[in-house]
C-alpha cells in the first residue's frame, strides 16, 4: 500500500521538462504583455531570439495558439492572413 501512494505522489510531481517548458511559455506570455504596440508572429519571435530565448519557429507558433486558445493573448486580423498579437 505504501508504494502506490509513493508513485501516486511521484507521478503527480513536474518534470524538469515541463518546468522548462513552462518557463518558455511564461517568457513569450511575459514577453507579448510588455510589447507597447500590436506585433505579428515573427516580430515577435525574432525579439524573444534577441533575448536569448532559444525557441524554433515552429515551437513558437504552437505556444503562441496555446496562449492564445487560453485567453492569455489577444489575436487580431490585420488584413488577408496577417495577424498581431497584444
Amino acid at each position: 500500500m505504501s508504494n502506490q501512494s509513493q508513485y501516486r505522489a511521484s507521478k503527480s510531481r513536474i518534470t524538469k521538462q515541463q518546468e522548462s517548458y513552462n518557463q518558455i511559455q511564461d517568457q513569450i506570455a511575459g514577453y507579448i504583455k510588455n510589447l507597447t504596440a500590436e506585433s505579428d508572429a515573427g516580430t515577435i519571435w525574432m525579439g524573444l531570439k534577441s533575448e536569448g530565448v532559444d525557441i524554433s519557429i515552429s515551437s513558437f507558433n504552437t505556444r503562441l495558439k496555446k496562449l492564445v486558445e487560453a485567453g492569455l493573448v489577444e489575436k487580431r486580423l490585420a488584413g488577408y492572413n496577417k495577424y498581431f498579437y497584444i
